[in-house]
């Protein structure tokens, strides 16, 4: 008969787990930044529908040469971009999902909210533990003590980043909605707090016959207008 020490830990027993979940989680950020950087250096956009080596596309973005073929060939690996060939010959190009979700040019464009990401979010996230200890905001409050949107329509530039970030976390949702509601029996619709008006814009593209009224707090209406002037143009 044999007995079993009681107490022993996994370890020690033989059954050790995988720590394959935790150390992915652990390291989890070193892919996001390595997509957020990717957005803030908009080289998807500046790829387009190109193929270009690592030295035009780093001379292209301002990348110092000895970081440019370790990141390009990060993003491929986190299937970001496509490479075709090896070395200095490599042509880098985007993947179908980049090329329709993070090029400005595209009208599925959502890059918007992984700038907000990287430039404002990440940093704050960093105060995780002081947040959890203290039970104080760790936003712009964390600086000055103003409140968040306080900050934001102060800033006309972060203004517009913010708003660029809620128009591509929202454009599937309007597009979806656009689609599958009825619009026939109406003759207007009203958006409050419509942000740059992207509800108005997705609908009005599908539903002609339909008018709009988009407002949102003033500071955001020459944002919007612009980026009116920016579709229509």
């Amino acid at each position: 008969m044999t007995v079993q020490p009681e107490n022993l830990s996994p370890a020690q027993d033989g059954n050790v787990p995988d720590p394959g979940s935790i150390m992915q989680t652990a390291t989890a950020f070193w892919a996001s930044k390595a997509l957020l950087t990717a957005v803030e250096f908009d080289l998807f956009t500046r790829l387009g529908t190109r193929s270009m080596t690592a030295e035009e596309l780093g001379c292209d973005l301002g990348i110092h040469p000895r970081g440019r073929y370790d990141f390009f060939d990060t993003l491929v690996a986190l299937g970001f971009l496509q490479r075709a060939g090896d070395g200095p010959a490599g042509q880098y190009q985007n993947t179908p999902a980049t090329a329709v979700f993070l090029d400005k040019t595209s009208p599925h464009y959502i890059g918007g909210l992984p700038k907000m990401l990287n430039s404002r979010l990440f940093g704050f996230w960093s105060h995780l533990g002081d947040a959890l200890r203290t039970g104080q905001p760790q936003n712009e409050m964390r600086l000055n003590g103003k409140p968040m949107f306080e900050e934001l329509y102060a800033d006309e530039a972060r203004l517009g980043e913010f708003l660029s970030a809620m128009t591509g976390l929202q454009a599937g949702n309007f597009a979806a909605l656009a689609e599958r509601f009825d619009f026939s029996g109406y003759g207007s619709v009203t958006d409050a707090d419509g942000a740059l008006a992207l509800l108005s814009r997705i609908i009005g593209t599908r539903h002609p016959h339909l008018s709009f009224t988009t407002f949102d707090h003033p500071p955001v209406a020459p944002l919007a207008s612009y980026a009116q002037k920016l579709v229509t143009a």
